[in-house]
């Protein structure tokens, strides 16, 4: 721990209520993006539920923090206020802890540098450990079953194909996705750029003449509403992540796909695609716009398997053997044998 200030020159200790107003007005004034701006939100709105508002951050020990992850990972109701939700989860998943955790220690980082805390007792905890898992992902019949059933004469059914067309076209977040606006689309290059990303940086990326048609078409159906942005609902006002949400889950439904749908599991399916059809993962990582590698790295698995299937493919050894009029098969008693 570094010592910053005497204890008779630490400002007067702030509940989690006033710590939020804090973190946002500075956070802010540092231009973070929207999504990091809710994350901070989110994160205050877990501390009050799973403490109270009038708690003080300069109380807060290593034993709280321990206490908030446990609560985040075994007790925490997701979807608490969607009243239309029937299976409402109870914890969340271990990437979702170590988010959690993250925006702490950054939080907390802020107010030990603005004077109101000695010390930051979240540094101390370590991310939680996880094995590698597999991403969901969609096959292409679900896909293709999902797509079948819109009804492209009513305005949203049309708005979801393209969207999921986008969205597997972009490999882009739904929040990213939805905050295209008209200027943000470049015909000539037949590209997209993101301005409201994660990282808040700028994103460039490239689609096909099918998806930049369909985003076309769009924009002409909603000329009458004059907005800036593309994704719009039936009154003209801009799509949220939740009506989204709402309309995939009865868009499986009626598709007859038996499992959970969300507008990510889109962005991890246009991944493992890509990877299976020999796409690079250095290339994946810049379409994704992640910065570090080992974030992309989720998908390790697809490469790992399109390595393999190349290699059976085009191994060396094979070609000389091909060349040479060999066959390589097993006889009965399991041993291989050359002809």
């Amino acid at each position: 721990m570094v010592k910053k200030r005497r204890k008779t020159q630490v400002q007067e200790s702030l509940s989690i209520e006033k710590a939020r107003e804090v973190i946002i007005r500075i956070k802010k004034l540092e231009g973070l993006s929207k999504h990091t701006l809710e994350n901070y939100q989110k994160l205050f709105n877990d501390l009050e539920r799973c403490f109270s508002k009038r708690k003080l951050v300069s109380n807060f020990t290593i034993e709280d923090a321990r206490r908030f992850i446990d609560w985040q990972l075994n007790e925490k109701e997701q979807f608490k206020e969607v009243r239309f939700r029937q299976d409402k989860k109870i914890g969340v998943s271990i990437g979702s802890a170590n988010s959690y955790l993250q925006y702490a220690k950054a939080a907390f980082n802020t107010l030990q540098d603005e004077g109101y805390l000695e010390e930051n007792v979240w540094e101390s905890l370590k991310n939680i450990r996880r094995q590698q898992e597999q991403v969901d992902t969609l096959s292409e019949d679900e896909i293709t079953r999902m797509l079948n059933v819109l009804d492209r004469t009513w305005y949203a059914d049309f708005r979801a194909y393209v969207l999921l067309h986008t969205l597997l076209d972009t490999f882009g977040r739904i929040t990213e996705v939805l905050s295209i606006k008209k200027k943000d689309i470049d015909y000539q290059n037949a590209s997209i750029t993101f301005q409201q990303t994660k990282n808040n940086l700028f994103r460039i990326v490239p689609i096909t003449t099918r998806t930049l048609d369909l985003l076309e078409q769009l924009i002409r159906e909603t000329e009458e509403f004059d907005s800036e942005y593309i994704f719009l609902t039936n009154t003209g006002k801009p799509l949220v992540s939740g009506t989204v949400r709402k309309q995939l889950r009865d868009i499986a439904e009626k598709a007859g796909v038996k499992r959970r749908i969300y507008p990510h599991l889109f962005r991890h399916t246009a991944s493992k695609m890509f990877l299976e059809q020999g796409g690079s993962m250095r290339v994946l990582q810049k379409i994704l716009g992640h910065r570090d590698i080992q974030t992309t790295m989720i998908y390790s698995h697809v490469f790992d398997t399109t390595i393999k299937s190349q290699h059976e493919q085009f191994s060396p050894i094979k070609h000389l053997d091909e060349k040479q009029g060999y066959k390589t098969r097993t006889n009965k008693k399991g041993r291989l044998k050359r002809q």
